[in-house]
């Protein structure tokens, strides 16, 4: 568990060089089939932008604190699945995922390279930050089930785990935003900590 939240509060970006996708003709969805359909559309829109570079802010509400941490920085996703987070303020840590591993470096001390399938939980992670940025249904459904509400002008995407072993990890994740622009997340783990990111073009 201990890079769990460096993992998670990758998962959003919103894009710099994305063209918004409308749907002038998708009306509000209220059946469960339906809620599944508009998650896999919205999806798969996600997925079509070529690259993103966004900057962050983000809040984490943990039990073991009394007052939320805030952080900022940037992030960038390279297709087909190099993703990076910058966080600036209030300390310097470098986070990379690509391929099989994940680069971790922490203010001046040397960048530390863990490989992702020497610990499940960490796989489990990294598929729930790419799914959604390379428009992978398949991925996600194999530990999540998909809901949304609204339509593709403004929705909101719901992650449910689909196992026990990520019920053990992850309570639910939830995106907001627009077309194919993410916008807000918002993860709540298992134990009920929170991290709420807002996502801006850099």
């Amino acid at each position: 568990m201990k890079y769990l939240s460096l993992l998670l509060c990758c998962l959003t970006f919103s894009p710099a060089l994305a063209q918004p996708l409308y749907r002038q003709d998708h009306a509000p969805i209220a059946s469960s089939t339906s809620n599944e359909a508009l998650a896999v559309e919205i999806i798969h829109h996600i997925g079509l932008v070529s690259q993103r570079d966004n900057h962050f802010r983000e809040t984490r509400q943990l039990h073991a604190l009394k007052q939320p941490l805030h952080s900022e920085g940037l992030l960038r996703f390279v297709p087909p699945d190099h993703i990076e987070k910058y966080t600036l303020t209030p300390v310097q840590d470098h986070f990379i995922l690509e391929g099989d591993m994940v680069q971790l470096q922490h203010g001046q001390s040397p960048m530390r390279s863990i490989p992702l399938h020497i610990n499940p939980t960490m796989q489990i992670m990294a598929a729930t930050i790419r799914g959604p940025l390379q428009g992978d249904v398949t991925l996600l459904q194999t530990y999540y089930n998909l809901s949304a509400q609204g339509d593709m002008g403004h929705w909101t995407l719901l992650l449910t785990p689909r196992t026990s072993e990520v019920a053990q990890i992850i309570q639910r994740v939830q995106l907001e935003g627009r077309n194919n622009v993410l916008e807000r997340t918002r993860l709540i783990q298992a134990n009920g900590d929170s991290t709420e990111t807002i996502i801006t073009p850099q």
